[in-house]
């Protein structure tokens, strides 16, 4: 059977079904607007008309439960400043019910609140990457995804620090290691000195310095056994 045969029964079904029936396959469906609305249709000298209101007065308790859930997660979402997904949560509300001209005029007001704070730490993360700051601009990074986690534009960015800050700590290690490598060198002559001077202890001394610092150092093991 085509697609289009399927949709053709289905409207057929709904066509012979009762406003009852339909809001019900509706409801079933997951679409609640669309329940209410078919329950709505039954004229008054209906004989389901009281059981069309008994299902209308459940979805609207059900409606003011799930908006109430809603706004409450959004309220707690805008006072941790995770603004995107408050608002998305104030949308959900408003879609349940969509005449909450308060809500709607509060998510206006929360969604300017948002495009100029992302603006603010969007030029904050900028100048942070652009100093060259990168641990700093991280954490205006982590801020911006707390304000909107949905914005694929910070996944970007995202990868692009880490990469950044990967081969910047690619470059410290080297340069620590550089630097290690010269006092351990100079600890082991400082130590040959010693020994040559058969001044054993302070020549043990120094090259343990030198092992606590580059412990795999076969040739500073072997000064110091043979001096042992």
């Amino acid at each position: 059977m085509t697609r289009v045969s399927v949709l053709v029964l289905v409207a057929l079904a709904f066509g012979c079904a009762s406003p009852i029936q339909v809001g019900d396959r509706h409801y079933q469906a997951g679409d609640r607007r669309e329940a209410l609305e078919a329950w709505r249709r039954v004229p008054p000298d209906d004989p389901a008309h009281a059981q069309a209101a008994e299902r209308i007065a459940k979805l609207e308790a059900e409606f003011e439960r799930l908006v109430v859930g809603y706004k409450r997660n959004a309220l707690a979402l805008e006072t941790e400043g995770r603004l995107a997904e408050s608002i998305l949560d104030y949308r959900l509300a408003l879609e349940l019910q969509p005449d909450d001209h308060a809500t709607l005029g509060h998510v206006q007001r929360l969604a300017r609140e948002l495009a100029e704070r992302k603006r603010e730490l969007r030029e904050e993360y900028e100048r942070d990457v652009g100093r060259g700051d990168l641990e700093v601009a991280r954490e205006s990074l982590a801020r911006l995804r707390a304000l909107d986690p949905f914005d694929p534009g910070l996944e970007t960015e995202e990868r692009q620090l880490h990469a950044a800050l990967m081969a910047e700590w690619r470059q410290r290690r080297a340069r620590i290691r550089a630097e290690l490598a010269e006092e351990v060198e100079h600890l082991v002559e400082a130590g040959r000195v010693a020994f040559g001077e058969e001044r054993l202890e302070a020549a043990l001394s120094l090259w343990r310095r030198a092992l606590l610092i580059d412990p795999e150092n076969e040739r500073i093991q072997a000064y110091i056994a043979r001096a042992e």
